[in-house]
């Protein structure tokens, strides 16, 4: 009994389709139809066919009557009518009696008839006929009383014969209604796939707009969604120029509009945690500058900080292929710094920016006016003290000398022997060859220690040792191997949560060579939708300056995540944020907050606004949001007090 009640509860929970319910209820009509008006129709048929069953037997009776009343009523003369008459027609029984009720001649069919009607037919449509019944007289006496009754049984075969005629005719009908009722069930319901779509993309948190449809109900419903999705982006567009308005205030110079010293300390400190030591940094300083303000005026003295300014962008547009990416920050009233990542010829690199500064340095001859500068590489186990005091160093050499000058530290890093890129070439291609890969796990977590996702990357075994993704990353990077690696990452979580059940989401990054290689988005993605349960767990996570570069990829690769009910998230998110006028599109899961953004946030109250308008927007659209790299107990209070959702668990450079 039990068994047969969750059964029931099993198939009164499954879910069903509207146009699944409007076939059944067009088919039950059909149904309804065919074999209501098939019974009708027989049954019909069966009442006009007993009718004149009974109308012939009064009709043979009062004619065969008439004949032995006119004849003589010799024994042998009725017999022999009475059988030729019954041989002649279709007659169960012919029968007369006389007055006191007693057989006078009879006779009664006792063979069998081949009839084509089966036997549940003449069962349920059993002809129950009267016989006809007239007077034999014998002058002005009554002679008898004579019975005639037919056979029924071949009014059940032309009544069956009937009804399979009636059933084919209904049935060519009921088809030909269930062909034009599927034509204008898809005309009508056509809408129905487009409301669909954004009602799943508004449960997604993608507040998308579709096209009215004609149907009445569809428009208003569908009207109403857009409506939303309207306000919706027009929010997101009011908070973001807002947003962008502190960010910017909070993070760059009034005067020459370059980072200001605050957000470059937080971006050194956050490059120096995972760069490994591949970078540069120029320290640039006018010398003379205050009196080019007395002898010239304050206004001469911005426009040259403004075109100094100018000169250092356009140097770094113009060598764009030497580095990877770059910063550039006022630190006080004459020092400018430059951060380099991914960069190897710093001699270089300084002698074309002392040409242009030697040039705009021209323009101001009647003033003692130079810019000098020193560059030094970025040791791996550098500190942002060490780092500012070894390149300060170097600038008071440059500055010693007259006029415009520069000094370059030529000291080789001191980095291990991992440098060599054929080395690294070499081991990582073994270790993926001999699968010598592990999974490393970072919890995200609410601020009361409650587990909200296991972001998860790729740690290399390296001649016994085991290296974690920021280790390796630039490397790879070079060596255009992340979207292997991306892949063996997927490969190792399906071995490892595939076939475990679970509600915890496993975040992913997938680097930007991966989004940009079709082949192994759809390796990833097809891998991935062999185990339902555990992509509902995975969420792909994508850096948030690839998300502004290529958003039309972006958002494609959005869709096809949803499809396979995976989750999409972006990392390291900052000023990018801002620039996404359509995230209320892409249905995203989770931002993490770059680190610049929460390093020192205690004392950063630019930066606290800017965060509080984040989450407000984020938590408006249903995304959560958490911080990274987060270290100290104050910065935390902060962000929790800011709407943060939590924490990323700071990551090592190497276990």
């Amino acid at each position: 009994m039990v068994k047969v009640f969750n059964l029931f509860r099993l198939k009164r929970n499954k879910t069903i389709t509207l146009k699944q319910e409007l076939w059944i209820a067009i088919l039950l009509l059909i149904i309804i139809g065919f074999v209501s008006s098939l019974l009708i129709s027989t049954n019909s048929a069966k009442e006009y066919f007993t009718t004149e069953l009974r109308m012939k037997n009064i009709d043979n009776a009062n004619s065969l009557a008439l004949m032995l009343s006119q004849m003589s009523k010799d024994p042998v003369e009725i017999e022999l009518l009475v059988s030729a008459s019954f041989d002649t027609g279709y007659y169960h029984r012919i029968e007369l009696r006389d007055p006191h009720g007693k057989t006078i001649i009879k006779r009664l069919y006792t063979g069998e008839l081949t009839l084509n009607a089966p036997s549940w037919f003449r069962h349920f449509y059993k002809l129950e006929v009267a016989p006809g019944v007239a007077q034999v007289s014998d002058g002005w006496q009554q002679f008898g009383t004579l019975y005639v009754e037919s056979h029924s049984q071949y009014t059940q075969d032309a009544l069956w014969q009937s009804a399979v005629h009636l059933f084919f005719s209904f049935l060519v009908v009921a088809v030909a209604a269930c062909i034009a009722g599927a034509y204008f069930l898809s005309k009508i319901l056509s809408p129905l796939n487009d409301v669909m779509k954004q009602a799943v993309a508004l449960s997604e948190k993608r507040f998308i707009k579709s096209k009215v449809p004609r149907t009445y109900e569809f428009a208003k419903l569908v009207s109403s969604m857009n409506l939303l999705s309207t306000r919706f982006n027009r929010i997101t567009k009011e908070d973001n120029r807002r947003l962008e308005e502190i960010r910017f205030k909070s993070q760059h110079d009034d005067l020459t509009g370059l980072a200001n010293r605050e957000y470059f300390n937080a971006t050194l400190d956050t490059f120096l945690e995972n760069s490994q030591g591949h970078g540069g940094l120029f320290l640039f300083r006018v010398i003379n500058l205050d009196a080019l303000t007395e002898e010239v005026g304050r206004v001469e003295m911005v426009d040259f900080l403004r075109r100094f300014s100018e000169s250092l962008v356009s140097f770094l547009e113009s060598n764009e292929d030497s580095f990877r990416q770059s910063q550039i920050a006022r630190m006080s009233h004459v020092d400018f710094l430059v951060l380099f990542s991914d960069v190897s010829n710093l001699a270089a690199l300084s002698e074309q920016v002392l040409k242009s500064h030697e040039q705009l340095v021209a323009e101001h001859k009647s003033v003692a006016l130079a810019v000098s500068h020193s560059c030094t590489h970025i040791e791996v186990d550098d500190t942002r003290a060490t780092l500012l005091k070894r390149v300060d160093q170097c600038l008071k050499v440059a500055v010693a000398k007259p006029g415009c000058s520069v000094y370059v530290d030529e000291k080789q890093q001191t980095q291990d022997n991992h440098n060599d890129i054929d080395t690294w070439r070499e081991r990582l291609e073994f270790a993926l060859k001999e699968n010598q890969l592990e999974i490393a796990l970072f919890p995200v977590t609410t601020f009361d220690e409650r587990l909200i996702q296991q972001q998860i990357s790729l740690s290399v075994l390296i001649e016994g040792e085991k290296y974690r993704f920021g280790f390796y990353f630039q490397w790879a990077q070079r060596l255009h191997l992340l979207a292997r690696l991306d892949w063996s990452l997927m490969k190792l979580m399906i071995n490892e949560y595939g076939q475990i059940q679970g509600d915890t989401l496993l975040g992913m990054e997938v680097s930007a060579e991966t989004l940009q290689d079709d082949m192994a988005v759809a390796s990833i993605l097809t891998g991935l939708s062999a185990y339902p349960a555990l992509a509902k767990r995975i969420c792909f996570e994508v850096r948030a300056n690839f998300a502004i570069k290529e958003f039309a990829l972006f958002r494609s690769f959005c869709s096809q995540v949803h499809s396979i009910g995976a989750k999409v998230a972006l990392k390291r998110v900052g000023a990018e944020f801002t620039k996404l006028n359509k995230i209320q599109e892409l249905g995203l899961e989770l931002i993490k907050i770059d680190s610049v953004y929460c390093h020192n946030i205690s004392f950063n109250e630019d930066n606290q606004s800017f965060l509080r308008g984040v989450c407000s927007l984020a938590h408006s659209l249903g995304i959560k949001v958490v911080a990274e790299g987060v270290k100290s107990p104050s910065d935390q209070t902060i962000l929790k007090g800011l709407g943060f959702d939590g924490l990323v668990a700071v990551e090592g450079k190497k276990d």
